[in-house]
């Protein structure tokens, strides 16, 4: 596909130019760069962000499938939590900067917080995703597993996860942060719905995320 392969040299063109203009004035950073199929590339700055992602407890996501046991019949449906994650994380960055943009108050901080509630809003899943939920623990959302999970992390991240988990937990004043993570619009869904659409072949998912 032509239009494809333009948007994809254009963005790989960008991405060099920067990455050869920091290497020239010292200011590289230990950030990383994913290229995921669905949105292109993602940046993973460097700090808390970067630790939380290769944090042991994040990285599990990679052996936990997105849908299951959908694969049996969505043969492409192999997808991750992992992946998942990364994709909400990337949407939630293009969203603090279309807020800001439009004259919203986000600090530096809140950003990085929520940025992190949506990296880790999945990490309680276990096998198999929603298949298991009830099975493996009766009565126990993995929205509780998550939340116990981050706290584990925030301990041993000097309390770092403060912030995060407030917004996560809805404790946070401004709570259209929290509505960014978790409401019936937020990042978490718009990820999904265009991830398990490409994955699996189905049209109906394929929304327009980025208006």
């Amino acid at each position: 596909n032509i239009g494809v392969n333009s948007v994809f040299l254009a963005r790989l063109f960008v991405y060099l130019h920067q990455f050869f203009e920091k290497k020239r004035n010292g200011t590289m950073q230990s950030g990383k760069i994913i290229n995921d199929p669905v949105f292109g590339f993602i940046n993973i700055p460097k700090g808390i962000i970067m630790e939380v992602v290769t944090h042991p407890t994040m990285q599990r996501l990679h052996r936990i499938k997105q849908l299951g046991l959908s694969s049996m019949v969505y043969p492409g449906a192999q997808h991750t939590r992992f992946q998942h994650s990364l994709g909400a994380f990337f949407l939630m960055t293009e969203a603090i900067q279309s807020l800001r943009g439009k004259g919203v108050e986000i600090s530096d901080h809140e950003a990085e917080a929520v940025k992190l509630a949506i990296l880790l809003h999945d990490v309680g899943h276990g096998p198999f995703s929603h298949v298991l939920e009830n099975t493996l623990a009766p009565g126990v959302h993995h929205e509780e597993i998550s939340l116990l999970l981050m706290k584990q992390m925030n301990r041993e991240l000097d309390g770092r996860l403060d912030l995060a988990i407030r917004i996560y937990k809805d404790e946070y004043e401004k709570r259209f942060l929290h509505q960014l993570v978790s409401s019936q619009l937020d990042m978490d869904r718009l990820d999904y719905l265009r991830r398990d659409s490409f994955y699996t072949g189905v049209t109906e998912g394929n929304i327009g995320s980025a208006r």
